[in-house]
């Protein structure tokens, strides 16, 4: 069980799909998938994000190639924080923070949060450098 309270992305186990609330589509279900959308779901209704400031899954060139984040919200039009998801199943560690912090050089952003699900870590950017903080952002 996933550390996210409710609501619950919508499944449709039959055909091994998830919707994409984002998006407005099915997707096919992976455990990290499932990840994302309960956090889109939780930056939602528990931290008033509109679904407008946030996007998922955007190519980005970095050092000529191309790769893409999982989630890029938005706050008063600027990017603000950039989520790294991973399957409940894959360990959160310094390879995790170093691909986000790679990413994180076409964004400054303020905040990274990384998580698989299970564990999750907000760090805020300040003239010390990347701290942890004990609770998520909120919108307002």
């Amino acid at each position: 069980m996933l550390n996210f309270p409710e609501p619950k992305p919508q499944l449709d186990a039959l055909n091994h799909r998830i919707w994409d609330v984002l998006n407005k589509r099915w997707l096919k279900y992976t455990p990290e998938e499932e990840v994302r959308q309960h956090l889109i779901l939780f930056f939602h209704h528990h931290l008033g994000y509109p679904l407008t400031t946030m996007v998922t899954e955007k190519s980005i060139a970095i050092d000529k190639t191309t790769k893409r984040f999982d989630l890029l919200v938005y706050r008063k039009g600027k990017t603000y924080i950039l989520c790294e998801c991973k399957a409940p199943k894959v360990p959160i560690g310094q390879k995790t923070l170093d691909q986000v912090g790679n990413y994180n050089r076409v964004f400054n952003v303020p905040f990274l949060l990384l998580t698989n699900g299970l564990q999750h870590y907000v760090l805020q950017f300040s003239d010390d450098g990347w701290k942890p903080q004990s609770s998520f952002p909120p919108y307002s």
